[in-house]
């Protein structure tokens, strides 16, 4: 059977929602029954998931390494503040309620009584407060942390269940900036173990984990959700996450039932796939986000605008999209793929044309120039992106060593600014803050670990945005800003990142998020079973 998920089928309704989310913090939700300690289990829902992804996590501390909640099975550990409905609308989580200021300078969140630690301790405000610093700290918190955070100034405790948020700047994007990817919360006693055994607040807790080769998580008996009959979840006993780099490795254990649900199906293998295969397996196609050129302004041949623009003119979007995607999404010159309420339909980027990329080399007298180019090991799509761009960059005369680089590596290569282009990819914001300010804003300390970009005008255009909640206003001067990115090109947005994810008939009860997660408020991981 073969479930089709339009990757940009976003409602008006969703957006509106999504968009306020802050006011209306108080009235979002699933239709979810309240916890209570008369909750029982479902008692013929159970089993156990054999889950495959693409990617495993580099470490198990969450505030250290972002739990990417598509593709990595410890993400099933953690939840945060804010969560996400089936459609990603931001919807309460471990806070029932929340509301900002009148000018957006602070925002009070209220927490849900009665949630636990994976080791019983409650979670209470002084909990979330100590989350929150440990995350903001430079020594612990990855700049994808500090960007989510950096509005937050200070934390108060205004009584046990009470939070509030001060920021030094107005912020309407708060409320998504607070999910559990990446700000997820974790017991503060044990924080100094955090990269053995993490404690968490999910539906699901840790046994063991090896990296690339197998995370083993049993039902948390405690956690707070239920279902509408008032059931208990998780409905599961068990996952166990089994990481399997090579796609077609990870498609064949499903079809032999090694594993019996796999986040993702390589692109040259959806249409085949679904067509001898449909009857036997549950597809979902999901818009994931996107992949970019990054240019670094921070040393190297790229702070030279006529070099990226002749990079940029030398990149063919078409070739791209049939060879590394094999016609699966969309073609991009921005993040929000058509069809999503964020696209920006005024956006205006440079057109693939190798002959000026070459008279603009030549009439700088840079022919020849050596690029360094890097991108992510572990992601097949990057690689191939990034060798695309090497040969066409090559085409146009520019002479380009590609470095692939694992998870590590690569956030201390950009760090170091130890690059000159880079190949990245985002996975989905849920406020499009998460890209605007924090892929290319110059007080963002992720932007700078990118290009190091500063431009004074585009950060001024952001600036109003995350302090405006109007939808309609927001979007344009979104759009002003990304146009003023298409000319200066610290980005160079390539494509569409979609996925394909496939279960076998027996997983029950799973659906994903239309954007990718496997884990979501009512649904998701923790509404699946295994029909027996």
């Amino acid at each position: 059977m073969h479930r089709h998920v339009s990757p940009t089928a976003l409602s008006r309704r969703t957006f509106l929602t999504t968009a306020s989310a802050g006011l209306l913090g108080a009235t979002l939700g699933s239709s979810l029954a309240p916890s209570s300690a008369a909750a029982t289990r479902h008692p013929q829902r159970g089993g156990t998931l054999l889950l495959g992804t693409r990617l495993d996590v580099a470490g198990l501390d969450s505030h250290r390494n972002p739990q990417y909640h598509v593709s990595h099975p410890v993400a099933a550990l953690y939840t945060g503040l804010t969560d996400i409905d089936q459609q990603g609308t931001i919807v309460p989580g471990i806070a029932e309620s929340w509301e900002p200021n009148q000018d957006l300078t602070a925002w009070v969140f209220r927490l849900r009584k009665g949630v636990l630690f994976h080791n019983g301790r409650e979670v209470d405000a002084e909990a979330v407060k100590l989350n929150i610093l440990r995350m903001q700290d430079p020594a612990i918190g990855t700049e994808f942390h500090h960007g989510a955070l950096h509005s937050i100034t200070t934390v108060d405790v205004l009584d046990k269940y009470t939070v509030r948020f001060n920021l030094h700047e107005p912020d309407a994007s708060v409320p998504a900036n607070l999910l559990h990817y990446p700000t997820s919360l974790q017991a503060p006693e044990v924080f100094d173990t955090a990269s053995e055994h993490p404690i968490g607040t999910g539906p699901f807790k840790l046994v063991s984990w090896t990296r690339w080769q197998e995370t083993r998580m049993v039902r948390f008996e405690n956690y707070w959700e239920t279902d509408g009959a008032g059931h208990n979840l998780p409905y599961l006993d068990a996952i166990i996450g089994k990481p399997k780099k090579e796609d077609a490795v990870r498609l064949a254990a499903l079809r032999t039932g090694q594993i019996n649900l796999i986040d993702h199906i390589a692109y040259i293998d959806v249409e085949r796939f679904k067509k001898s295969h449909g009857q036997q397996f549950t597809t979902w196609d999901l818009h994931l986000g996107g992949v970019f050129v990054v240019f670094n302004f921070r040393q190297g041949p790229f702070q030279d605008k006529r070099l990226r623009t002749a990079a940029a003119h030398a990149i063919d979007r078409e070739a791209i999209h049939h060879t590394a995607f094999h016609s699966q999404g969309a073609m991009l010159d921005q993040p929000y793929p058509p069809g999503n309420p964020w696209h920006l339909e005024s956006s205006r980027s440079l057109a693939y044309d190798p002959d000026k990329a070459r008279a603009l080399l030549k009439a700088a007298r840079a022919v020849g120039t050596v690029i360094d180019l890097i991108c992510a090991a572990n992601l097949v799509y990057n690689r191939e992106c990034a060798q695309i761009v090497q040969e066409m960059w090559h085409s146009v005369g520019f002479m380009v060593s590609l470095r692939p680089l694992d998870d590590v590596p690569l956030r201390e290569t950009l760090k170091k600014g130890d690059f000159h282009g880079h190949i990245a990819g985002n996975s989905y914001r849920f406020d499009p803050d998460g890209i605007f300010e924090r892929n290319l804003h110059s007080k963002s300390g992720y932007a700078q670990s990118l290009s190091g970009w500063h431009n004074e005008r585009y950060d001024r255009l952001v600036e109003e945005a995350k302090r405006t909640l109007s939808p309609t206003r927001r979007k344009e001067l979104y759009t002003a800003a990304w146009n003023i990115v298409n000319v200066e090109l610290p980005h160079f947005h390539l494509h569409e990142l979609t996925m394909t994810s496939a279960a076998a008939r027996e997983v029950r009860g799973y659906q994903p998020c239309v954007v990718g997660p496997f884990t979501y408020r009512g649904g998701g991981i923790r509404t699946a079973y295994i029909e027996t």
